[in-house]
């Protein structure tokens, strides 16, 4: 009975014992298929490699390296640098020498050369605007010449060397023309245009200057008597004293033209304008077409007019002369 039992109790162990060594075996099994084929497989530990060091290559040539060392090179970011050739990689990302995994990315920082600057469009501006805006682009200024100007007032860039749109290296200095205004005066030509002569005349006055040459032109635009325009122009700089020449918009008066004959007195209406015309800045007679001027025809008019009224009227002959002699 005792042996029974303990051949039982052995049998159990023995078949615990194996079931034990066989899951021990398992897991071992399990262990190394983890360790030498999934965790490989998963992290490609059989496949890392050395980034090779490709600054100083161009792109191309960088790229092709990293193909050939199982990595992908991509092109990152532009740097400006001097020193260094456009397309010419300057820097890599990961470095040189680490240890990454197969097809890992590269990023290769890419050198723009020397970084230029745009050149902006001065003209019409003031030498400290042109000169704040070449600043803020690295760029710098040169007043190589000054010269008087009607149209820009003194201290306006008139025009440029360098001209917009050109792009230059960072301290380029741009060539400025600058205006020193109307012949270098002082004085800022005022606004008289829809003046009357009379208010233009005393605006100009308070500002030290003259009226010039009153040339006259026809305009519905404006009433009678009016400014068009001036010469020079309003904002400009001028010396004390300069005559500004004005455009005047003249009355349409009308004449008459008293002609006498046998049947009684005709009137005749002409304007100014028959016989005026504006011509480079100048009032010229336009001559009629038997030649005769306005004024001579004019003044033909007034003398004829006089003489009428002075010139005796005609009387009857009171006393005959006989034939054979006197009669008492």
């Amino acid at each position: 009975m005792l042996i029974n039992l303990y051949s039982i109790v052995i049998f159990v162990y023995m078949r615990f014992v194996k079931k034990l060594l066989i899951l021990g075996a398992g897991f071992l099994i399990i262990l190394l298929l983890m360790n030498f084929v999934v965790m490989p497989w998963y992290v490609r530990h059989n496949t890392l490699v050395k980034v090779p060091d490709v600054k100083g290559l161009t792109f191309e040539e960088a790229k092709k390296k990293l193909d050939e060392a199982g990595l992908e090179g991509l092109q990152g970011d532009i740097r400006y640098d001097a020193e260094k050739p456009i397309g010419t990689v300057i820097d890599q990302l990961p470095p040189a020498g680490q240890i990454v995994k197969d097809s890992r990315r590269i990023y290769l920082i890419i050198s723009g050369g020397e970084q230029l600057y745009e050149v902006p469009n001065l003209v019409g501006r003031s030498l400290r605007e042109a000169k704040f805006m070449l600043n803020q682009r690295n760029l710098g200024a040169q007043e190589v010449e000054y010269k008087p100007s009607v149209q820009y007032p003194p201290g306006t860039v008139l025009s440029q060397l360098e001209q917009p749109g050109m792009k230059l290296r960072k301290g380029t200095k741009i060539g400025l023309i600058v205006s020193v205004g109307s012949d270098g005066g002082d004085i800022k030509v005022p606004d008289i245009t829809a003046k009357s002569i009379d208010d233009a005349r005393k605006i100009l006055a308070s500002s030290k200057l003259q009226i010039g040459k009153i040339n006259y032109q026809p305009s519905s635009r404006v009433p009678v008597n009016t400014v068009i325009d001036q010469y020079p122009k309003a904002n400009s700089m001028v010396k004390e004293n300069q005559r500004i020449d004005i455009f005047v918009n003249r009355e349409q008066k009308k004449k008459i033209v008293i002609e006498g004959d046998e049947q009684g007195i005709k009137e005749e209406m002409k304007t100014i304008e028959d016989h005026e015309n504006f011509n480079n800045g100048e009032i010229k007679p336009i001559p009629r077409e038997d030649g005769e001027k306005p004024a001579d025809r004019e003044k033909r008019e007034t003398d004829k007019k006089e003489e009428k009224k002075t010139k005796p009227k005609d009387k009857k002959e009171t006393d005959k002369k006989n034939e054979g002699g006197t009669r008492f």
